[in-house]
């Protein structure tokens, strides 16, 4: 699978082949069909002093379950926040952290009401 890395602050970004990991007890391997580009992310590469793995929203369908995994199944749509190795053809979401995606939503859609739709729930209820 491809995935996307950085070797240092202000470094390039790299698109490196990775092989696809298994979800562990309470993880979701997601298809990603979406990703979120958010500032938070662009902190990371821009001021971290040691390279971490990227994380961020993403959404797309469930490719397989870990052990202890109840909500979701292998097909599923999920929406949620990967802390990490997101921006990649795979990625392991916890399934405390995933959310369905409705069938009249496209993936783009899941992905902006991650953050910025928990943001603005937050500020209406205030």
């Amino acid at each position: 699978m491809r995935r996307v890395r950085y070797e240092s602050a202000k470094g390039p970004l790299f698109l490196e082949v990775a092989p696809v990991p298994e979800p562990g007890p309470g993880e979701l391997l997601v298809r990603c069909e979406a990703v979120g580009v958010t500032l938070p992310v662009v902190r990371k590469v821009s001021e971290s002093a040691e390279p971490i793995p990227l994380g961020g929203e993403l959404a797309g369908e469930v490719a397989a379950v870990g052990d202890g995994v109840t909500r979701f199944r292998a097909g599923d749509r999920v929406t949620g926040l990967c802390f990490g190795h997101g921006y990649a053809d795979f990625a392991l979401l916890h399934e405390a952290m995933a959310s369905p995606v409705p069938d009249e939503a496209s993936s783009v859609e899941a992905v902006a009401l991650v953050r910025s739709g928990l943001v603005a729930l937050g500020a209406l209820e205030a």
